[in-house]
């Protein structure tokens, strides 16, 4: 089975998976900030080798997914060189034997996990809110999906999306992380870091901010403008498509784009609610 996003016919059998539905879903409602050039879906050693020289040699990116919503026992994803997916396969598939590999050639400094500016996590239920979680420099948005380390939050009543302005990051804010607590989520960050990257020592904790000084208004501006109002301007076809509750997890990278990963479809986004509580 390789299943290549690019070609209409296969969405309905991408979608089968919710990780890859979440990345189909960006490539439908906010094609402008896909992070990707190419994405495969396969399910073994053979069907990677019938397409691995399409991919990049030094910075290939490989995820995991099952239909049978068991994310927990899967590892996660990485980005290493090319040699290293088989074992990565083989991985995956001993812990779940019906999971799928994801492929991703993803655009030049999308992936950037050091010199972030940041990552969002967006919490959208039509009719009703915006929530919005951000985690300042040097961090992602997967620290955000695991319900850990947000910095600042926002909370947007839904009526009030299309009136927003620059003083919305002032209006709606509904948290700010102190000092203290601010430090903990760094010390975490590089933990993390080193773990992921052990030969950059040196450029993880020169790189990591010491405090967290808010958020850049720019990046904030941006977030309203190039994702959460043309997802409002299409909540109509949202609601049609089963998208009244949903989730967008992105980051800020280091040249200041805004990159959408998935757009969380509403069984995970319930999925997720159930064990943050």
């Amino acid at each position: 089975m390789i299943l290549d996003l690019s070609k209409k016919e296969h969405i309905p059998l991408i979608n089968q998976y919710k990780k890859c539905k979440g990345i189909s879903l960006v490539e439908k409602y906010l094609p402008e900030l896909s992070p990707l050039n190419k994405m495969y879906v396969i399910n073994s050693e053979e069907d990677w080798e019938k397409v691995k020289d399409e991919f990049p040699i030094n910075m290939m990116t490989v995820r995991c997914d099952s239909p049978r919503g068991i994310e927990s026992k899967l590892p996660e994803g990485q980005t290493f060189h090319r040699d290293r997916v088989n074992q990565y396969i083989r991985d995956v598939k001993k812990l779940v034997p019906d999971a799928v590999i994801i492929l991703e050639d993803l655009k030049e400094g999308t992936n950037e996990r050091i010199h972030t500016r940041g990552g969002f996590n967006l919490d959208i239920k039509i009719g009703d809110y915006v929530y919005i979680d951000y985690a300042g420099p040097s961090f992602d948005c997967g620290i955000l999906c695991r319900g850990k380390g947000s910095h600042e939050s926002w909370a947007v009543p839904w009526e009030e999306v299309p009136f927003m302005n620059h003083s919305a990051v002032r209006k709606y804010k509904r948290t700010e992380i102190n000092e203290t607590q601010y430090i903990e989520t760094a010390k975490a960050r590089i933990k993390f870091l080193l773990h992921a990257y052990p030969d950059k020592k040196d450029e993880i904790f020169e790189t990591v901010p010491k405090r967290y000084s808010g958020i850049d208004i720019n990046i904030f501006k941006d977030l309203m403008d190039k994702v959460i109002f043309p997802l409002y301007i299409r909540h109509e076809e949202l609601s049609r498509d089963g998208m009244n509750h949903f989730g967008v997890e992105l980051n800020v990278v280091q040249d200041g784009r805004l990159v959408p990963f998935e757009i969380d479809v509403p069984e995970r986004f319930k999925e997720k609610e159930s064990q943050e509580r």
